[in-house]
């Protein structure tokens, strides 16, 4: 055990200055070299979303174009501003057929009623009021020409920036914004106190606002001009759908199309900077290798330098050949990282505003992350689930490093640019120093995992063993008693074999006790018999005594 925890060891630590050197390679080749050549990271990412436009200064913005946008949303509400929103000209109307303010005012006198109360309209044009007084129809836009200019998606889904042919200036287009505010669906025709009292305020916010009624109370503006509330209650609702859902469905079509151009070449670099990625590494690689081996060993015999060092080349673009295949995999597995990246960090912009440090660290991390649950949820064949783990811990440790490194990126540029010496170099350097720096912390923090799991496996290894030596133990003394128990068995077998022995003498002597007893018994019988005969004839003996006495007494008496 004591040789094969120190033989680990030692390749261990070989596998560190190896890996030392990989992951320095790859971190400046690859997130500290050719990401910083091939990306331009933004503030808030490479489209711009309503929270940013609303709440962050233009620095967030994704476009020239956005930026103008957000700056002409940002002007103050006055008269030019409703100008410009207005349809009070031919030039200016250019929707619904060229219809101006007036003229659709008069269209909707033509329908006779008044939008917000329900009374009639006159075909000159006047209304009459509950207390008699006949005033002016005016026409009124329920979601105000104000309220769509504080409104930021307003601007960020229906605006368009451009330029000024004759000037060269840039400028802002609010047709569409002037074409939907002033749509049908957002007029009104009313009463001209009503209009006058409403002016530019939300329309429910107004209707239920309390003013003095002269008499020591209160009432709302609803009560006080006579609202029709569920004939204006809808026209309200209709308007706001039609304002809202104009604006959504224009941000949805801006942000789709500006979500698949810049995804689609945020996939094409990504994918680029992971295959040129791996194959520079392995370039690299290759040379310090051969190179290496060339100093150390020298040139062979019979060939010249340029000879060895041809040689090694080509063997070096042999190898970095053999690559490409891989390369094209890693182009396929970049550009669905970039492609998703882009996208990841255009939803999180939808909540909080990233700088553009977080969004490198996106791009460049998603990556990564995505590798390393894949490995660790999904292991390669042939490989166990612990060793999955540790593998997958590997990767999202060099995504963190790498993170922490693009994060202070610009702060240790700062501070080298303070130093009159390096600030030339600052902006080369930086990249250089933190991927090295990146690389070494990463392979050393590769190394801890990978002998945490030796000691983790080796200590499981040692427990098992430990459990073995008892378990032999126990078996021992186990087979020890089953010796003990086997001789006592044995014993008990001697003695019932002698036993057995015992009992067939006495068998046998049962058995001639029996052939003499059969014996005796015969002879008996011969006895018995002999000895009934005998008394049958001594029967007879008596018999003719006693007839013989009988014979002599007879004739005794005669004489």
């Amino acid at each position: 055990m004591t040789q094969t925890l120190t033989s680990l060891r030692e390749q261990r630590l070989e596998k560190l200055f190896v890996d030392c050197r990989q992951q320095v390679i790859s971190q400046i080749i690859g997130p500290f070299g050719l990401s910083m050549a091939m990306f331009e990271d933004r503030n808030g990412g490479n489209v711009t979303t309503l929270h940013n436009f609303a709440n962050a200064d233009e620095s967030y913005m994704a476009s020239e174009s956005d930026r103008a946008l957000q700056a002409h949303s940002r002007t103050t509400y006055d008269t030019g501003v409703r100008s410009e929103l207005e349809i009070d000209t031919k030039a200016k109307a250019g929707i619904d057929g060229g219809k101006t303010w007036q003229e659709k005012c008069n269209g909707k006198i033509g329908q006779g009623i008044d939008d917000y109360t329900g009374r009639v309209v006159s075909a000159d044009g006047t209304i009459v009021l509950g207390d008699g007084r006949v005033v002016r129809a005016e026409l009124d836009h329920v979601v105000s020409i104000s309220e769509v200019h504080n409104d930021p998606k307003m601007h960020l889904a229906l605006g368009k920036a451009g330029s000024d042919p004759s000037t060269g200036e840039s400028k802002v287009d609010v047709s569409s914004i002037r074409k939907v505010v002033n749509d049908d669906s957002n007029l009104a025709l009313t009463n001209q106190p009503l209009n006058g009292s409403k002016s530019d305020h939300d329309f429910k916010e107004w209707a239920a606002r309390d003013r003095a009624d002269g008499r020591g109370g209160a009432t709302t503006n609803a009560e006080k001009f006579d609202l029709d509330v569920d004939l204006a209650g809808k026209k309200y609702e209709q308007a706001r759908a039609h304002i809202d859902g104009e604006a959504d469905r224009a941000l949805r079509k801006k942000q789709t199309t500006e979500l698949l151009q810049t995804g689609g070449q945020q996939a094409l670099q990504m994918g680029l900077r992971q295959g040129l990625g791996l194959l520079l590494t392995e370039l690299v690689n290759g040379l310090f290798n051969e190179v290496a081996v060339l100093v150390r060993h020298g040139v062979a015999a019979g060939k010249s330098l340029f000879e060895e060092v041809r040689e090694r080349l080509m063997r070096v673009v042999a190898t970095v050949v053999r690559k490409i295949p891989d390369a094209v995999s890693q182009v396929f597995q970049g550009g669905v990282g970039g492609f998703m990246s882009n996208l990841l960090t255009f939803l999180l912009n939808n909540f909080f505003s990233t700088a553009k440090r977080f969004v490198t660290v996106i791009r460049e991390g998603l990556l990564g992350l995505v590798r390393a649950f894949r490995m660790m949820f999904f292991p390669p064949k042939g490989m166990t689930g612990d060793q999955a783990l540790q593998e997958g811990l590997k990767i999202l440790t060099t995504v963190v490093v790498s993170s922490v490194g693009m994060l202070l990126n610009e702060s240790v540029s700062a501070f080298m640019a303070t130093l009159p010496f390096l600030k030339p170099f600052a902006d080369v350097v930086t990249p250089v120093l933190i991927g090295i720096l990146s690389g070494l912390l990463s392979a050393f923090l590769a190394y801890q995992i990978d002998c945490l799991f030796d000691r983790y496996r080796h200590s499981l290894d040692e427990r098992l063993l430990d459990e073995m030596v008892a378990d032999s133990k126990r078996r021992e003394a186990f087979a020890a008693e089953l010796a003990t128990l086997s001789e006592q068995s044995l014993s008990n077998v001697d003695q019932y074999t002698q036993s057995i022995g015992l009992y067939q003498q006495i068998g046998a002597a049962y058995g001639a006790a029996g052939i003499s007893a059969t014996a005796v018994l015969a002879s008996l019988e011969r006895t018995v018999a002999e000895t009934q005969s005998q008394v049958a004839d001594s029967k007879a003996i008596v018999a003719f005594i006693h007839e013989s006495q009988s014979d002599i007494e007879n004739f005794l008496k005669t004489i």
